[in-house]
């Protein structure tokens, strides 16, 4: 039997409840008779730095976005200037925190982590796994969703690598994934890491504390920085996960995780790294989310859907299972499908929140995207879920290349007051963020697109446009026109 040790390093908003992707490595590696801890050291950071307690009232939005209360943002902005605050030396981006993207060489990022580890931030990662860890692991496992994650999580490396020198260190994660073209061909990212593993590998996980257990060589899957190899991690696609310490959780509301599918059905968004990231469309099945829903009756809990895009006939599959036995929520696109009836029949089931990929009702915009939906179709989806009172979460993104600030922002206040319009005040609401090109997002291809710099462990680039309409000549609609549009097709 071998021992692991999986990290989940700060800073991420969210502690509602556990993350699926540890969790499927530690069901799956216990299942084969391993021995793994999961320290979250993340929700225990904002532990440690908010008052955290769950909702005296009901939630208002569960999923993704139901996030802790007043504090949060001021917490995590304070962290990420005093981790910023390590990085010495020039830095691209210059708009945005060094910590959150890491716009930096190599060598500023391995002195800033040193650096920090030295210091209080060090010496808190070393008391976390101490507490947390039993005995000495052979294995420490770093769980990296994005970039604001890799300065603490190498922190957790350095005191692991110096708490037990002989556990090997071997990183995984969405960030790791979209630096797959890079990490097999830059022996600079081993300097602290023995391997990387890319995409889904709880099949690999097993496979690794297997061959350590039998002193067996790794598996290909398990890649070292600068081997030239760029094999991906497996997964068997019948892991069911372990969660762990749930009473840690449940700021709002305790939420665990599930999954149906792996992949996006849609797939043709041109600033999106799911399809890289996630491969092919996986169809899981449904007795994860059964083994889910079961503890989340136990526990009083909600349910998240973590699948990239749940369509309608997944949407109608999940309600059946569920059946109105715990709140859940989940990501879904416009859909003419979603129409008064059928989102009530998801309300029925349980349905809380649904969160929709709009991005932008901006033509030219949706043309670059490869993305169009009109705002007739957003009407009617968000009349469905006024009426059937499903909180909707509609992700817009501004800041296209080629794009008109002003009219972008005339459609983000035209998509807002498309939802008063629909639900009245305190009605859904709008995730807004800036556009950011990811070096695996095929637009990083785009020949009108001049990548202007790239750093190893970013994973978004600085770009210029310099196709037609960089310099406004594109027709876009403006947000009255938007808004007109949405008027016109309201069903209310």
């Amino acid at each position: 039997m071998a021992t692991a040790l999986l990290i989940i390093p700060p800073l991420l908003k969210y502690a509602a409840g556990p993350l699926l992707g540890p969790a499927l490595l530690a069901g799956a590696a216990s299942a084969a008779g391993h021995e793994v801890v999961v320290a979250d050291l993340n929700v225990r950071f904002l532990r440690q730095h908010l008052h955290l307690v769950p909702s005296a009232r009901p939630a208002r939005v569960h999923g993704d976005h139901a996030r802790p209360p007043e504090g949060l943002r001021a917490a995590a902005e304070r962290y990420l200037e005093r981790v910023a605050r390590a990085i010495t030396g020039p830095a691209g981006h210059r708009e945005r925190n060094a910590a959150l993207t890491l716009p930096v060489s190599h060598a500023q990022v391995y002195e800033a982590a040193l650096s920090l580890a030295q210091g209080p931030l060090g010496a808190w990662v070393g008391t976390a796994l101490e507490n947390s860890a039993s005995k000495a692991p052979d294995v420490v496992g770093v769980s990296v969703l994005y970039s604001g994650q890799v300065l603490a999580g190498l922190v957790a490396t350095i005191v692991s690598r110096h708490r037990w020198p002989s556990a090997r260190v071997v990183w995984g994660g969405p960030h790791i994934t979209a630096l797959r073209d890079v990490i097999p061909f830059d022996a600079d990212f081993g300097r602290l890491v023995d391997g990387f593993v890319f995409g889904a590998a709880d099949a690999t996980f097993v496979e690794l504390l297997d061959a350590i257990d039998r002193g067996a060589p790794w598996p290909e899957a398990v890649v070292r920085a600068g081997s030239g190899r760029t094999t991906h991690g497996a997964s068997s696609g019948r892991a069911l996960p372990r969660f762990d310490d749930l009473d840690q959780y449940g700021v709002p509301v305790l939420t665990l995780p599930a999954q149906t599918g792996r992949g996006c059905a849609y797939g043709r968004c041109t600033y999106c790294t799911y399809p890289a990231i996630e491969g092919a469309v996986v169809d899981l099945g449904l007795d994860m989310l059964e083994q889910v829903v079961r503890l989340a009756m136990e526990r009083s809990a909600a349910v998240s859907l973590k699948d990239s895009l749940l369509v309608p006939a997944r949407l109608a599959q999940v309600a059946d299972l569920v059946a109105g036995r715990v709140p859940w929520a989940g990501c879904t696109k416009l859909h003419p499908r979603l129409d008064r009836a059928f989102v009530a029949r998801l309300a029925a089931s349980g349905c809380r929140t649904l969160e929709f990929g709009l991005e932008t009702l901006l033509p030219d915009s949706q043309e670059l995207i490869a993305k169009r939906q009109t705002g007739g179709l957003l009407a009617q989806v968000l009349d469905a879920c006024a009426r059937a009172g499903v909180h909707p979460v509609v992700n817009l993104i501004t800041g296209f290349p080629g794009e008109d600030p002003a009219k972008a922002e005339a459609m983000r206040a035209a998509v807002e007051h498309a939802l008063l319009q629909a639900g009245g005040p305190g009605f859904g609401q709008v995730e807004h963020n800036s556009f950011e090109l990811e070096r695996l997002a095929p637009l990083a291809k785009d020949p009108r697109i001049e990548i202007t710099g790239s750093w190893p462990w970013a994973s978004v680039m600085d770009w210029r446009w310099r196709g037609q309409g960089a310099t406004g000549d594109y027709q876009v609609t403006s947000g009255v026109q938007v808004s007109r549009m949405l008027a016109r097709a309201s069903l209310m």
